[in-house]
């Protein structure tokens, strides 16, 4: 029975002694439990979020502040990165279209083939390995050619690519020396193989083009690789 004025409590002076004892020792371990999972973890909770934030807000100061101190600089980066992007661009195969640059692209290896005295049997068009994709913004001519020279001249034509101001990728090469059977004063079994010296030759090259399918007349040129 619950004794009148207590406010539906029980008061712990009608407890005895072991119950009053029970409850206090349980009030001590649950109520600093309940201040911190009410009180004290979130606070310590909000605080590590202000922590973060303020950090945040720190990197984020000596960002703009560096950035506001490389300022002056920007102008002459800029005018770097345009001479940058200028120079690439000199090395594309600019045209209209596919075919043009192809086209362009044969005149140069021709052009190339005539200087270092290589015979150039065929030039054909090539394609992409399978799941290779060309570089963003640009295609690929690619080209197989097959021809002959001397040793000499088929190095004289494969620098020639590599020192050319176009950006090129010889993505396959096989060279296979020419010979002939030798005089054997009639004993057919004798006879051997001697070289020729002539070196006959498989290329298989990329180039690379800006299409501008855009552009009035089709102009196509080439950059000026006689410096």
């Amino acid at each position: 029975m619950i004794p009148r004025g207590t406010g539906g409590f029980l008061l712990l002076g009608g407890l005895s002694p072991r119950d009053r004892k029970a409850i206090l020792v349980g009030l001590a371990v649950i109520l600093p439990a309940l201040g911190w999972i009410g009180v004290v973890r979130p606070y310590l909770g909000g605080l590590g979020q202000v922590r973060d934030r303020v950090e945040a807000e720190r990197e984020l100061l000596a960002r703009e502040l560096a950035l506001l101190e490389s300022g002056p600089l920007f102008p002459e980066a800029i005018r770097e990165a345009e001479s940058e992007a200028a120079r690439f661009e000199d090395r594309m195969l600019q045209a209209a279209s596919g075919v043009m640059a192809e086209g362009e692209f044969t005149r140069f290896l021709e052009g190339a083939a005539f200087e270092s005295r290589v015979l150039l049997e065929q030039i054909r068009s090539g394609e992409l390995a399978r799941g290779e994709d060309p570089p963003p913004g640009l295609s690929v001519v690619g080209l197989h050619l097959s021809g002959e020279s001397d040793l000499e001249g088929v190095m004289a034509f494969l620098a020639a690519m590599e020192g050319s101001q176009l950006l090129l990728r010889v993505r396959g090469l096989a060279l296979e020396p020419e010979t002939a059977r030798a005089a054997s004063n009639g004993q057919e079994g004798s006879r051997q193989s001697v070289p020729t010296g002539v070196v006959k030759f498989q290329v298989i090259v990329d180039g690379f083009a800006r299409l501008n399918e855009a552009g009035s007349g089709g102009e196509n040129l080439l950059p000026d690789t006689s410096a």
